[in-house]
């Protein structure tokens, strides 16, 4: 199994030694260059966030025979992990961890047992999803966004009905360990969507919200994480609060990501 890091900048903490650092764009000596397997989404980031270096590590993998049928990868971002077990509550969301403690996580803390599913514990988001995004970011970008994904057969309405008007969302839904074969599948569906939304869909946004893709992305790969952990035995499915690495050693996550 392969675990990646997202990384956007020099890393400015040490990684686990089994953690592969890649990023869409050139970053240091640390931090694998993917852009060659992607250029299309070359200077993507500010848009897309972290899956435009996904959608390059999806033609990586696919370039690539899986081990085994079963076979699992592990995604995180330079600074945000699932783990198997959690640290302290510190948010409702998630727990922060200094980098001189994260250092001294062991190899398990990130890997579950074989043919599990690890990712971040789902929270809250009243009254809706769909409400809760609107107060954030114009709502018109996550429905348009939807509606290609339906359109594409990614989704059906009656999900993404359900879905909007539920209360619950998955945060960093990128972030964990997954079946290989779903990621790589699940990633070419977001990418297609992404494709057509940035296409004919897209209005240019300012500040904050000019990662609307990379926030509408979040919301539909938060639904597709749903329906695999639904079919999945549930023994073997952990979820707990996502953890972040800050100097400060506090949590920072964003309630309106």
């Amino acid at each position: 199994m392969r675990y990646f890091s997202v990384a956007y900048r020099p890393l400015a903490w040490p990684l686990p030694r089994f953690v592969e650092a890649v990023s869409i764009s050139p970053v240091d000596e640390g931090v694998q260059d993917l852009g060659a397997h992607a250029p299309q989404w070359v200077g993507t980031d500010p848009q897309l966030g972290e899956y435009a270096t996904l959608f390059a590590l999806r033609r990586v993998l696919e370039e690539e025979p899986a081990a085994s049928p079963d076979e699992m990868v592990g995604i995180s971002h330079y600074r945000r992990f699932a783990v198997t077990l959690p640290a302290r509550v510190s948010s409702r969301r998630g727990e922060a961890i200094k980098p001189a403690d994260f250092a001294k996580l062991s190899r398990d803390r990130f890997l579950p047992p074989p043919g599990t599913i690890l990712h971040p514990e789902p929270f809250p988001v009243p009254p809706s999803l769909v409400a809760q995004y609107g107060r954030f970011h114009p709502v018109r970008d996550l429905l348009r966004f939807m509606a290609l994904a339906i359109e594409l057969q990614v989704v059906e309405d009656h999900e993404v009905a359900a879905w909007l008007g539920g209360d619950v969302l998955v945060p960093a839904a990128s972030v964990g360990v997954f079946p290989r074969s779903w990621w790589i599948a699940t990633m070419t569906d977001l990418e297609r969507v992404a494709s057509a939304f940035l296409e004919t869909a897209a209005e240019p946004r300012e500040g904050y919200n000019r990662r609307a893709p990379a926030f509408c992305l979040e919301r539909l790969h938060s639904l597709l994480l749903v329906k695999l952990v639904q079919g999945w035995p549930p023994d073997r499915v952990l979820a707990h609060p996502e953890l972040v690495v800050d100097p400060t050693g506090r949590y920072q996550g964003n309630s309106g990501a």
